[in-house]
């Protein structure tokens, strides 16, 4: 599991979340940092902030889908603006989550997600 946020204390509190869950994760504060670790390794699924400075999450998962990469991005973000839930599920986001993130609804779309990509 990948954790991709700009906001420290997010990353931290999303890790814990993640961590209760049973999933191990990584945390990355760009998208950059995001796409760099992706020679590494793949992740199963990735917490994916939309508002982020340099790559936004939705440039991010562009880069994902024409990169032929089918890992499964839930989207997140703060600041929910009319229609940019319909266009992330169009580029393949399997989640839209609007911040501040409840336990049950993460835990839903994670294995929603993981889920659909088995």
């Amino acid at each position: 599991m990948a954790i991709v946020d700009d906001d420290d204390s997010v990353r931290r509190a999303l890790r814990r979340l993640v961590t209760s869950l049973s999933h191990q994760s990584r945390t990355f504060a760009s998208g950059e940092e995001f796409l760099d670790a992706l020679y590494e390794a793949t992740p199963d699924c990735v917490l994916l902030d939309l508002n982020m400075p340099g790559l936004k999450g939705l440039d991010v998962l562009h880069r994902l889908r024409n990169e032929g990469r089918q890992v499964p991005a839930i989207i997140m973000t703060g600041f929910d603006q009319h229609g940019m839930r319909e266009r992330c599920l169009e580029a393949g986001a399997a989640a839209y989550l609007v911040k501040p993130l409840g336990r049950a609804a993460v835990a839903s779309a994670i294995e929603e997600a993981t889920a659909a990509s088995e």
